[in-house]
């Protein structure tokens, strides 16, 4: 699969590789995320530059401090040949100490690349002081070493490196929070497909490339979904529960709570109900998976601190679909019946890609419209909106906010397949009506968002009101551009 979409974390790679002094710079995201392939494109780029490379795994400390000098000496030019198979440094110290020995023959800018860390530093917690320690007293001190620690287990590298008690706190010279793809990089590898298949492919790898690279195997979303993701042992199949597992002691109720969330259930108590845990317990368990990202509480546009109309969503949209479709279908496929997993997967996929994937996608929207100058204003929050107004429920798929100006951009979604009626605009300005800054005069646009388009008398009426009809080709247009 082509490389895409990754400017700005290569921007930092350059930075850092140009940079006169020592640098350490720290890389991490979840697995699948795209880490190696970054490093290695960088690599491509700079070829002429020496270069050592060691994968930490998750075998015991012995056998990991053995693999890592037997890299080191291979990569030593002083010597006549290999080492023995069964040679090690007596510790990571003297390893490491060695490694800086041959950076210090060459004057000229070298990358040391230790990918996975984290599997070191679950393994041995005291290899991060012992980090800490040579990069103070030798590593710091050598301008031409570029050194790059990566991981895969973000919970890990937040205690073992980020937090302010951790050894290695504060050393990094640079640093890359690694993210999925954003939807134009879908765009730029799918140019040929119909925009509501890239929507679909969007929604159910969430810009993961490993995952996207499936959906270049086939030429329909379809075939890729029957015969490479529901297929048994296949890596859409099994990530989750590698994911979960590598990072939580007992995930099997996180599991719970995150098919919960997945299900459409949002609120405090149903997903304790669903979760099969007690309401009282479930803080915790939402904690934990808000500081790995998995799950995020959000609440309704200009709510209150601290209000109680917070709602959690799987925040890792690959999980999202899977603990919402593949879970339920799980007994079908290991017994080999995925072309009928598939299709009922595919068959209850639209209602679920307008009301998360579609909404999410508008409202990127919003901000990359105002940053191309589109909207009348800049918007300092961009979500959604609900509450209970007089008995009734009102709920507003996207609200874009700039408090200071008193300035509101209002919109509704649709995913269906027909084009959007006259109708729909008052109704969302009706509606628009029981939040109170609309009530209390704040200057308010009004936005649709539609799949297929909007019909004449639509079209005349926006005219006439200004509000904006932004069609899927054209927000799609916007995204590209931003």
């Amino acid at each position: 699969m082509q490389f895409v979409g990754r400017q700005r974390e290569m921007q930092t790679l350059e930075s850092f590789y140009q940079s006169a002094n020592a640098g350490l710079l720290i890389l991490y995201g979840r697995r699948r995320i795209g880490k190696t392939r970054l490093i290695t494109h960088f690599l491509e780029r700079h070829q002429e530059m020496p270069t050592f490379y060691w994968v930490a795994t998750t075998h015991n400390e012995a056998y990991q401090l053995r693999d890592f000098s037997q890299a080191i000496m291979h990569h030593d030019p002083r010597l006549a040949g290999p080492p023995t198979e069964d040679f090690s440094f007596p510790n990571w110290e003297q390893a490491l100490g060695h490694l800086a020995d041959i950076v210090a023959l060459n004057e000229k800018p070298q990358l040391v690349v230790l990918d996975e860390f984290t599997y070191l530093l679950r393994n041995e917690p005291a290899i991060s002081s012992i980090f800490q320690k040579v990069w103070d007293h030798r590593l710091a001190q050598m301008p031409q070493l570029k050194l790059i620690l990566t991981g895969s287990l973000i919970g890990m590298m937040a205690r073992g490196v980020f937090a302010y008690q951790a050894p290695l706190y504060g050393r990094a010279t640079a640093q890359i929070r690694l993210r999925p793809l954003p939807f134009s990089a879908v765009q730029e590898l799918f140019p040929q497909r119909q925009a509501d298949e890239r929507v679909a492919i969007y929604g159910v790898t969430g810009g993961v490339p490993a995952y996207l690279e499936i959906f270049t195997r086939t030429a329909d979303f379809l075939s890729a979904l029957r015969d490479h993701c529901l297929v048994s042992g296949s890596m859409m199949m099994s990530d989750p529960a590698l994911i979960l597992y590598e990072q939580l002691k007992e995930p099997q109720t996180y599991e719970s709570v995150l098919s919960a969330v997945a299900s459409g259930f949002h609120q405090w108590s149903d997903i304790a109900k669903m979760a099969g845990v007690s309401e009282t317990a479930l803080g915790h368990y939402l904690k934990v998976l808000q500081e790995l990202e998995l799950i995020e509480r959000r609440e309704p546009v200009l709510a209150k601190p601290k209000s109680k109309s917070g709602r959690y969503y799987v925040g890792d949209h690959f999980l999202r679909f899977y603990y919402r479709f593949i879970v339920p279908q799980i007994g079908p496929i290991e017994r080999g019946y995925q072309e009928a997993a598939a299709k009922k997967v595919y068959a209850e996929l639209r209602p679920f890609l307008g009301e998360y994937v579609f909404e999410e996608l508008c409202r990127e929207w919003v901000w990359a419209a105002a940053m191309a100058g589109q909207l009348d204003f800049v918007p300092e929050v961009v979500g959604s909106y609900w509450r209970t107004y007089r008995g009734q429920g009102v709920q507003l798929d996207v609200v874009a906010a700039a408090p200071r100006e008193k300035r509101l951009l209002v919109g509704e979604v649709k995913w269906g397949r027909d084009t959007l009626s006259r109708r729909l605009l008052p109704d969302l300005v009706q509606r628009s009506q029981r939040m109170p800054q609309v009530a209390e005069g704040w200057a308010t646009q009004y936005a649709l968002f539609a799949r297929e388009g909007f019909t004449d008398a639509l079209q005349k009426e926006a005219a006439e009101t200004g509000a904006m009809l932004v069609s899927l080709e054209q927000l799609e247009l916007t995204l590209r551009s931003a």
